[in-house]
């Protein structure tokens, strides 16, 4: 009973940090106190009319909610660091959870470095709507592990209609979610089998694909100064190795949605999308530095979290984020 009591009390002290870190974020990012992304000034500040004629379908929402304007007070900041804060805050949280690892002042050292790293910090005013998209991708990851399935899938389609590159995402967060379910059972060796030999189906389908779809017609660029291709290659390939020796990383949804992932992503860099395949490593960089701490013990997860986040924070200080990606 006590316990039980002191989960819910500690339930609801993170909570009101969430909200109110979050709150507080959105406020500065507003301001304009880290300054606004070059899609804002090009783009998102003139509002709705902006950009129109492509608001349309899956990307209705997005434009919809980065481009809010009320009585000429831009809103749309607030609204998206707001989003983007919360469900950061609320993955980290969980995942601390999943550990035994919470304490409130620990999660709130790591909830602030994150939300000044690349994959939030770019997303408030420049990757709007691709933020948005994340956001929505790790509530539909949290209610996945939590066995929140109604949510899951509440999450899942409001995040589709925030930016093209929710969907392959979030159907991969379902898809992975449904996959756990039906190997719930299985030896782990089995595991490894199935999903590898799923991951290579994801594979050329995606790539074979968008080869059909695109007919070579496609835009190479980076995000900003630095080249990240070599990186996420990296990652996901560590990833897909580490399974083998590390059952952990394919015993939740949040682990085999970066799995199956780890596929997906090199079919769009064979395919020359440079700029896509990094916005989407970009997605999912948070997810995957959580996850790969599955793999310690309670002090050493502590400790790679703590240094893998602040790493992430002096790599986007020095590629420049802050001073040619804000301005």
């Amino acid at each position: 009973m006590k316990k039980n009591f002191e989960n819910k009390n500690q339930s609801t002290s993170s909570i009101l940090v969430i909200f109110l870190v979050s709150i507080s974020f959105a406020f500065l990012v507003g301001y304009g106190f880290y300054g606004y992304g070059i899609d804002f000034y090009s783009g998102y500040q003139k509002g709705f009319e902006w950009n129109k004629v492509n608001a349309t379908g899956v990307n209705f929402l997005g434009y919809k909610v980065s481009t809010l304007i009320i009585n000429g007070f831009h809103f749309g900041v607030y609204v998206v660091t707001f989003i983007l804060s919360l469900s950061s805050g609320i993955l980290i949280k969980e995942h601390l959870n999943i550990k035994h690892s919470y304490s409130l002042i620990f999660f709130l050292i790591i909830f602030i470095i994150a939300l000044h790293t690349w994959p939030i910090i770019m997303s408030t005013s420049n990757a709007m709507r691709q933020g948005l998209a994340m956001s929505f991708i790790f509530l539909a990851l949290v209610s996945s592990l939590r066995k929140k399935y109604f949510t899951m899938i509440l999450w899942a389609i409001i995040g589709m209609f925030m930016h093209t590159s929710g969907a392959p995402l979030l159907l991969s967060v379902i898809f992975a979610t449904m996959i756990i379910t039906l190997q719930r059972n299985l030896p782990y060796k089995k595991k490894i089998i199935i999903n590898f030999s799923i991951g290579i189906l994801i594979f050329i389908s995606a790539y074979y694909s968008l080869d059909f779809f695109l007919g070579g017609n496609y835009q190479q660029s980076r995000i900003i100064a630095g080249d990240f291709r070599v990186a996420f290659v990296f990652i996901g390939l560590s990833y897909i190795s580490l399974t083998v020796f590390h059952r952990v990383l394919l015993d939740n949804s949040l682990n085999l949605t970066l799995y199956y992932f780890s596929f997906i992503a090199p079919a769009l860099l064979l395919n020359g999308l440079n700029w896509q395949y990094e916005r989407l490593g970009m997605m999912m960089l948070i997810p995957y530095i959580l996850s790969f701490g599955s793999i310690f013990n309670m002090r050493s997860y502590k400790f790679y979290l703590f240094l893998s986040f602040m790493l992430l924070l002096l790599l986007t200080i020095y590629t420049g984020m802050y001073s040619e990606g804000l301005t």
